[in-house]
């Protein structure tokens, strides 16, 4: 088996997403397997409001190998040095948004942060050189792990920061056990396993495992689609102190927005709304860390929507300041309001989906929050085409999280 990478190359004019391609060669397959894909949810910030909760650089364990006392020492699987997961990821590794060597990132104002000094994986395979997921039902999942079906044994280790690797730690460090559980995994089926915060003012913590139900529905190639699920648990009482939290259902409204650009300046972009999805209701979350997601469609709009004079046309950046052009490409955003408020309340998190994929885990995004395009724009050989989505929004307390999903594998030409 050959496992396919396709990495974001950032271009400096067009600002759209280029892609390579390079091969692994792989053992065979295993007889009967499935897939899974690990994502740390945890997050931690040093302040009095937060300084009880577990610090979220973790090792996942799959089938561990444990000593008398119960102590983790190797296990069938290892992933380590798991930090929590970035804003966006997609259903194929990127270099750039799986793993890093503890670069930093870009601040607001676009200047580095001081390196962390330290590995970090943002989600397990990530950038790992194993079995991956074949193309299923049209969607290419490499970033999710081929392993053998059957019932499998689950840990998270709460590890230290540093560059030491986990069978290595010491037997205290290892038995710091955030997460036990076993799992059934059905051959065939794409999970996505999550650790997740249940009650942060009690320390409690869990894991979230969703059976991906989308490689076993029909999409139209027309359309794009978009799916939200919350996984934010029991709301902190440090929302007494203004943080603002989703609440406990949440209700979906969504604008798509069409640059009109005999109306725009050199400094500003003048948008309106494509008819029919001017703040139109969406959907209602009426429930918390749900196993099946809705995806609803939205439109694919034609080609020459996405250019300009025969020009791609651009991203909004991913931290837009006072007076600063947000870019020319179409873009849907979403209202999250309160559903047992009045329709009439005040906008809610709004999510603008606008920005260049390629260049957006580069930078600590605050709201209103913005994310990737939902249209998702190839290079090949110095054309530019345009293809739909499938869209997972993760809402987890005050962040959302992206992931999207790649179609049509099979329509698009390969390097």
């Amino acid at each position: 088996m050959k496992k396919h990478r396709l990495f974001f190359l950032l271009p400096i004019l067009l600002g759209g997403i280029l892609f390579g391609c390079k091969k692994y060669e792989q053992k065979p397959l295993e007889q009967d397997p499935a897939y899974i894909r690990v994502f740390n949810n945890l997050t931690f910030n040093v302040d009095f409001l937060n300084n009880t909760q577990s610090p979220p650089f973790l090792t996942f364990l799959m089938d561990p190998e444990v000593d008398a006392a119960g102590i983790p020492n190797n296990a069938g699987i290892i992933g380590d040095y798991l930090g929590t997961r970035q804003l966006y990821s997609t259903s194929y590794p990127i270099n750039e948004g799986n793993s890093s060597v503890g670069n930093g990132t870009l601040s607001e104002s676009g200047q580095p942060n001081p390196p962390l000094g330290y590995p970090m994986n943002y989600e397990y395979p990530g950038n790992a050189h194993v079995l991956t997921a074949p193309v299923i039902n049209g969607f290419d999942l490499s970033s999710w792990a081929q392993i053998p079906s059957g019932k499998h044994r689950i840990m998270f280790v709460v590890r230290p920061q540093s560059n030491t690797a986990f069978k290595d730690l010491g037997s205290v460090q290892r038995g710091s056990i955030l997460i036990d559980t076993t799992i059934n995994i059905e051959k065939g089926e794409v999970y996505t396993l999550e650790v997740v915060s249940r009650d942060l003012d009690n320390s409690k913590y869990g894991l979230y495992v969703r059976k991906e139900e989308f490689i076993h529905k029909a999409f139209d190639d027309n359309r794009l689609y978009a799916g939200f699920v919350n996984l934010s648990g029991k709301t902190p009482e440090q929302n007494k102190y203004g943080t603002a939290y989703f609440p406990e259902k949440v209700r979906i409204t969504t604008t798509y927005n069409i640059c009109i650009d005999a109306l725009s300046t050199s400094s500003s972009s003048y948008y309106v709304p494509l008819a029919g999805y001017d703040n139109t209701y969406y959907t209602t979350l009426s429930s918390k860390f749900d196993q099946s997601i809705s995806y609803l469609p939205l439109p694919m709009l034609p080609q020459s929507a996405f250019f300009y004079q025969g020009v791609l046309r651009t991203y909004s950046p991913p931290v837009t300041q006072v007076g600063q052009k947000t870019g020319t490409m179409p873009y849907v955003s979403f209202n999250l309001l309160d559903a047992d408020l009045p329709v009439t309340s005040p906008t809610g998190y709004k999510i603008d989906c606008w920005t260049d994929p390629a260049v957006f885990n580069n930078y600590v995004i605050r709201n209103p929050v913005s994310t990737p395009n939902l249209n998702l724009v190839i290079n090949s050989d110095n054309h530019f085409r345009v293809y739909s989505t499938v869209n997972i929004f993760e809402m987890v307390y005050n962040r959302v999280y992206l992931m999207q999903i790649k179609r049509g594998i099979d329509q698009i030409p390969q390097n």
